[in-house]
Parts: structure tokens; sequence; C-alpha cells
């Protein structure tokens, strides 16, 4: 990834000698880097921040995640793995709440049809009844009446249009997110 010389009041990597520190706004994708550089391009040590709010932070070779690091997607989870030229060689995902994603296979017992509870109830046990846990935040986060709650914000039909927690605009979602969203998602309730 090459960071470009277009704004004065910034060092872009490609300023910077071989083997210091840079960071920048990648302007044709709207992302931002801080770390080390070599010949003007993004090597060493250093984060990466996407424009959706994930940021990488490890090691890069040539522009690209080389080695160790962690990927971390805000309200989600994280993934820390080992990478080879942006090629992931391996890794884990853990949720938010902790939970290790484990590949799925026979010994794999969360969230399958036999036992439904989230992992959050597997550590600290079933809340009492009229209390029950909805989602994995408790109490469940506020959405507007007739929106649907998608774990990272909510979704809101009548606009076709993904907001954060916040009220803030995400943006639409691909035509096959929304009928998935619209099939399994929690929907806000008029609570008057």
């Amino acid at each position: 990834l090459y960071v470009p010389e277009r704004r004065p009041d910034w060092r872009t990597a490609s300023s910077l000698p071989s083997g210091t520190y840079g960071h920048g706004a990648m302007d044709y994708t709207g992302s931002q880097y801080d770390g080390e550089t070599v010949n003007g391009r993004i090597e060493g040590k250093g984060k990466y921040f996407f424009p959706s709010g994930t940021t990488y932070v490890g090691q890069f070779k040539d522009g690209e995640f080389h080695g160790e690091g962690m990927l971390v997607f805000p309200d989600c989870g994280k993934f820390t793995g080992v990478w080879d030229h942006g090629v992931v060689v391996k890794g884990e995902y853990a949720f938010k709440d902790g939970l290790l994603y484990e590949t799925p296979h026979e010994d794999w017992d969360y969230c399958n049809g036999v036992d439904r509870r989230f992992f959050k109830e597997r550590v600290e046990g079933l809340r009492p009844a009229g209390d029950e846990q909805i989602t994995n935040e408790h109490p469940p986060r506020k959405i507007p009446p007739g929106a649907y709650d998608i774990c990272r914000g909510y979704f809101v039909p009548d606009e076709g249009m993904v907001y954060n927690y916040d009220g803030q605009r995400i943006g639409p979602p691909l035509a096959e997110d929304e009928a998935w969203i619209l099939s399994k998602c929690r929907v806000g309730l008029d609570e008057a």
C-alpha cells in the first residue's frame, strides 16, 4: 500500500527515509496508517485503520500484512494470526465476549441445534425468569422501533440504511445481507 503525498500538513511514508516512522491518509481508500516504512512503502511494525473502524496492528512487508498481527473488529471481536505476504497462514478468532471460534467439527457444541445459550450464559448461568438474555449484551442495546440489531449497529429497512449505535450512518447493506438481516436479526419494539 503506497501512502500518496497529497497534503502538506502531514508527512507521507514516501517522504520519510527508510526505517523511519510515518503516518498518512490513503485518499483513495479512506484508510490511515501509523508505523514504520522502507523506501516509501509500508513495512515493519504499524497500525492500519480501515474506514469501517476495523484496525490491523502488526507487521507489514512491502505494503502487505506479513508476520504476526491482529485484526480488531469494533464491537465484534478480534482475529490474531500470522500472515505471509497478505495471506493468513494460521490464526484464531475471539468473539467480543471471549469465546474462541473453533472450526466447526463434531465437538463444537456452541450454538448448535441442541444448546442455543449465549456464551455469557454458559459462563455465568441463566438469568431469572422475566429478565431473559435476548442478546449477548445484557441488557440489550436500545434500537429504534422497527430497526434490526446487526451487532455493530442497526438496520432501518424503510431507509435501506445501517447506522452505528450512536446513530451515525454507516451505509446500505448488500442485498444478500439485507435478506439475512430481515430473517435472522432482533427487531426493535415500540416500548410505549
